[in-house]
Formats: C-alpha cells, structure tokens, sequence
C-alpha cells in the first residue's frame, strides 16, 4: 500500500468535549486551515508539538478518510501527562500545527475475516476503520470487534457500534468490562479472557487480526491470536503509552 507523504498543516480546534462524565476521554475536532485537505488513510495519525521544548504527542484520527477537510481525536487524559495537559488547554478557534498523515496501521487488502481487538482510546484507529469498510467501501466479510474498558463509566460510542451491527449483519460487537457492575451481562474480564471463551485452537487460522492497546495488551493478545490459529504475519499491532 503507498501512503501520502507526511507533511504539516495548520489545523484550528473547532469543537472539544468530553465523551465520559469523568473526563477521562477528551473528544478534539479540527478544521484544516492550511493546506485544507489531507489524503490519509484509515487508521493513521497525527502528531503535535505539545511543549515549548518541541516534545511530540501523537494521536490516532477517529475520521474517516473521506471526511479530508479536518479530523477528530479521542485522547484518554492521563494525570501529568504532556499531552493530557496540552489537549486540555487548547481553546476553540485555537490554531495548530500537526505533522500528518503517520503510521502503517490500516486494514490491508486480503480475503481474510477481520478481527480487532482494543483497550481503552486504543479503539480510535479501528473505529476509523470499521467505519470507512462497512460505510464507505461496503465490506461484506465477517468482522468482529472486542473492546475492553475497566467499567460502565468509562463507555463511549456504544450506540455508534451497536448502530454499525444492526446495519451490517456480517460485524459483531463485543464490549468487554473488567470491573462492571452487577447488572452488567456481557463479557466480564479482560479482552484475552472474552477471546478464548470465543474462539477455541485453529479457529482464526483464515482470520488477519488488528489490536490496538497498552504494550502489555498488545503483546498478549498478540500471542493469544497466533496460539488460536493466526498466521503471525496476519496480526497487526499499535502500541499506545
């Protein structure tokens, strides 16, 4: 696959909310102001100077790529954290410089079924592209998705996925709480846990998978997807910190 060449642009901070009633994922949308367009692809992100030292931050694009005037973000607020402070002190109408588009995880071009798996604001880069293939490019293969978040407090875009299934018979949706509460009736524990109640030996062995997460996650699951039958060369990987 070829990729635009990364280069700069002026963006302006057009609407900035939270998604959670306990700020921990801040929603940012922006508008490109120079160049006014950017060719991107599903998955990639962008990356700001978040201090006067030139100190990098970067952040996985929720948009889609045909939606090239600007781009969202969902970041997960970290206490202290460089970009956490940067992120929550832009004011709207603000103007940035981010360098984009970056990275190399997008869904490839194979026949096989998808399978993504992500924790946390790990989802943002596979929620650009479960919806860009069920919505723009119509795909009919089987997906599934396994997100895992620590409780009902920390829930987003639940209804944005649960809307996605209805429409498209061929994905599934399969939230993951790892400290739900008592009503909570789906999958408790953590996303390897929900994998291995799902999915028995050899069962992926014509699955590609795509897992987004904290390093220890990924590397987890990651194993996890090759024991259960996944070629190594199918399981694609992009690590938050």
């Amino acid at each position: 696959m070829e990729f635009a060449k990364a280069q700069r642009f002026t963006a302006r901070v057009s609407e900035k909310y939270f998604l959670t009633d306990n700020e921990h994922f801040l929603y940012l949308k922006f508008e490109l102001v120079l160049p006014d367009r950017m060719i991107f692809e599903a998955g990639q992100y962008v990356s700001f100077a978040v201090n006067a030292l030139g100190e990098r931050r970067s952040y996985s694009m929720a948009t889609t790529p045909d939606d090239n005037h600007g781009f969202t973000l969902v970041a997960g607020m970290t206490k202290g954290g460089k970009g956490s402070i940067y992120l929550h002190d832009l004011k709207i109408g603000e103007e940035v410089e981010v360098l984009a588009p970056l990275g190399r995880f997008v869904a490839e071009s194979t026949q096989n079924k998808l399978l993504f798996v992500a924790t946390g604001s790990g989802i943002v880069p596979i929620y650009s592209m479960i919806c860009d293939l069920l919505i723009n490019k119509q795909e009919t293969r089987p997906m599934r998705l396994h997100w895992g978040l620590k409780n009902e407090a920390n829930m987003f875009w639940f209804d944005n996925f649960e809307r996605l299934a209805e429409a498209h018979p061929n994905f599934v949706f399969d939230p993951v709480l790892s400290e739900p509460g008592e009503e909570w009736s789906l999958c408790r524990g953590h996303v390897q846990d929900c994998l291995q109640r799902d999915f028995t030996k050899d069962r992926l062995a014509e699955w590609s998978g795509y897992v987004c997460g904290n390093p220890k996650m990924v590397d987890e699951v990651s194993a996890l997807l090759i024991a259960l039958g996944m070629q190594p060369e199918e399981v694609y990987r992009e690590k938050y910190t």
